[in-house]
């Protein structure tokens, strides 16, 4: 099982550690760069805002360094030379545990790296103009944000990981029986937006997926516990109605003789 595994993890490592590597830096950079710009309450409030453009590419950063080496291995039909060797469910299991870590790491690790260096690298903000009047400050989970700043990010960056899993997951489904690559890499992408398209239209912004991913995306007092729950529950319904779509509706295979 072990070597499985460690076999599995070296056909993803230098994508993942590529990906990963690039996105700590940039995230890192922005986030010692574009708060010069705003009037900051708080140092976190510089990673927030240096690291806001993830919110709405991570499902591609979560997908395309790992789904692509399925697609290719159904494509060239390697796994029929699997299927002797090992069951094919104990071997799609080994390679989504992979995946998973291969999509936390590329999502948390930048997160956190950044969070320090925008807590303990970078040149303290000037929280006010000793001119003009305190302006009032509202944050979600005010209390960890400003005492525990560092908890706040590790918490938070570890959330956005687990929702990295969870869209890495619908690529693998599409990996596992789509025919197009553009699609299995690209529709987690777009599903992302078109919910959050569609939810925005119904006026409950606070229930799509990078809601959950960013929750600053929204004004605080509209985030609540259901905020984080509803848009990964849609997200894993959607990802099962796919799974039940090509194996039971079209009685495809992941193994095609």
């Amino acid at each position: 099982m072990f070597r499985l595994i460690k076999t599995e993890w070296k056909k993803v490592f230098l994508p993942v550690l590529l990906v990963t590597v690039i996105m700590a830096v940039v995230a890192s950079v922005l986030s010692c760069t574009l708060y010069q710009n705003y009037a900051l309450h708080y140092d976190l409030e510089a990673w927030e805002i240096g690291t806001e453009f993830f919110g709405l590419l991570y499902p591609l950063f979560a997908v395309i360094p790992l789904c692509w080496s399925l697609f290719y291995e159904k494509k060239n039909n390697f796994l029929l030379y699997v299927v002797p060797r090992i069951s094919i469910r104990k071997y799609m299991a080994v390679k989504w545990l992979v995946y998973a870590w291969g999509s936390f790491t590329i999502i948390a690790f930048p997160y956190i790296l950044s969070a320090i260096i925008a807590l303990y690298v970078k040149a303290p903000v000037v929280p006010f103009d000793p001119g003009m009047p305190e302006s009032p400050f509202a944050h979600v989970f005010l209390d960890t944000f400003i005492q525990r700043p560092m908890l706040y990010a590790v918490v938070l960056s570890c959330w956005k990981g687990l929702i990295g899993i969870l869209v890495m997951t619908m690529g693998f489904v599409l990996a596992l029986y789509c025919k197009n690559i553009f699609i299995v890499l690209t529709a987690p992408f777009m599903y992302s937006v078109l919910e959050s398209f569609i939810l925005a239209i119904l006026s409950i912004p606070e229930y799509r997926l990078v809601t959950a991913f960013e929750p600053t995306c929204v004004s605080s007092e509209a985030v609540s516990v259901l905020s984080f729950v509803v848009g990964p529950v849609l997200l894993m319904a959607a990802t099962a109605l796919l799974a039940c779509f090509y194996a039971r509706l079209k009685k495809m295979r992941i193994v095609e003789a």
